[in-house]
């Protein structure tokens, strides 16, 4: 006999995946720009598929996100 999980709200089981997916995204976008500045844009942009002007975008906001939270400290 298994055991069935209890009846969830369909509205919540969405939430709940739309942010895991954000938080998947994010880790990923970090991830990317992180390796873009350390190995370089084009080799990052062959590994992970992306185009050379959204790995630039991902360090651009990385940096961005970086200057910002040592402003506010």
């Amino acid at each position: 006999m298994t055991t069935t999980q209890p009846h969830t709200d369909p509205i919540d089981q969405v939430r709940r995946a739309v942010a895991a997916y954000q938080a998947s995204r994010q880790a990923r976008d970090d991830a990317i720009a992180a390796a873009a500045i350390a190995v370089g844009r084009e080799a990052v942009a062959e590994a992970s598929g992306l185009s050379m002007s959204r790995i630039q975008q991902l360090v651009t906001n990385r940096n961005q996100g970086a200057s910002t939270s040592t402003r506010a400290r």
